[in-house]
């Protein structure tokens, strides 16, 4: 059952929301000051926190940045409550990490949205996250299988987080291109068990991540000149840019692995993407990566 933290000074309204909330069928708390919000929140992680901005001791806004700011706490999503319908109010609340904004006096119906909303994108960040370790699982399966040591930094991942940290990418994409970059590769495996490579993609059948996934393992195993046909699922399954991603960081990294040479490997890289059609975005902004890391190794 959901938790929900009503979080305002004004006891009466905070107890005939407390009642709402719990007629919906969420479970519901409440708190009257900042401090204990903070204290609630990390004790009993609610799903969302409704919160006033006009508090005794922290304000609302001083609350939502430290919610946001706290490992335990940042993924709680967090409406604002006002009186103050100015944009700057909005604005300020959204720079602290504000997920949604409820006027004063509230409409209950509103409410009702702005929570089913909420708790809809949190399911699919859960759930996304979930696809995150089932994927790690598998390449610790993979190296484990192919006598590789278990290796969750390798190459690949590092030039991908360090891809998805300057591409400014939404969440659930980023997600996406870095499970795509860590599955084993299912030719690899296919060829140190009886397993087709249909058979090795095959084994996600029944996760939630099998759905996007095994259309983008089969664009990343096909012959890069001939992958243009995987593309409109790709599309459909909005994970087109995940997959562009892994192809051209385990196409680099596997370059770089035979060539040992930074430069000659992107040059090979720019050379196939005439043909390839490798995104333009993420190799842009992987030839900067690259060049940072030339200068930094340049100056120690």
């Amino acid at each position: 059952m959901p938790k929900i933290l009503v979080v305002d000074d004004n006891e009466q309204l905070s107890s005939m929301l407390k009642d709402v909330l719990e007629s919906w069928g969420y479970t519901a708390l409440t708190a009257t000051e900042g401090r204990s919000c903070l204290e609630i929140a990390r004790q009993e992680q609610p799903d969302i926190i409704l919160l006033d901005i006009m508090l005794p001791g922290l304000s609302g806004y001083e609350v939502c940045s430290e919610l946001k700011r706290d490992g335990r706490t940042h993924s709680i999503a967090v409406i604002m409550m006002t009186a103050l319908e100015d944009m700057e109010s909005r604005i300020h609340g959204y720079k602290v990490g504000a997920d949604n904004f409820l006027v004063k006096p509230i409409n209950y119906n509103e409410v009702k949205a702005i929570i089913q909303k909420l708790l809809k994108e949190k399911l699919y960040e859960d759930t996304l996250e979930e696809s995150c370790n089932v994927a790690k699982a598998f390449r610790k399966f993979g190296q484990l299988l192919l006598g590789q040591p278990v290796n969750i930094n390798a190459p690949n991942m590092v030039y991908c987080n360090k891809l998805l940290e300057s591409l400014n990418w939404d969440w659930a994409t980023a997600k996406k291109a870095r499970i795509a970059v860590m599955f084993p590769s299912p030719v690899e495996l296919s060829e140190k068990t009886n397993l087709t490579v249909d058979q090795v993609i095959s084994l996600t059948d029944g996760l939630y991540l099998g759905r996007w996934l095994q259309p983008v393992l089969r664009f990343l195993n096909a012959p890069v000149d001939d992958n243009e046909a995987f593309r409109p699922e790709l599309e459909r399954q909005n994970c087109l840019k995940a997959a562009e991603l892994a192809l051209i960081v385990n196409r680099y990294t596997a370059l770089l692995k035979e060539k040992q040479d930074r430069e000659l490997t992107f040059s090979i890289l720019k050379r196939e993407s005439a043909v390839n059609h490798y995104n333009k975005e993420v190799l842009k902004q992987l030839e900067e990566i690259l060049r940072a890391e030339q200068i930094l190794e340049s100056i120690k």
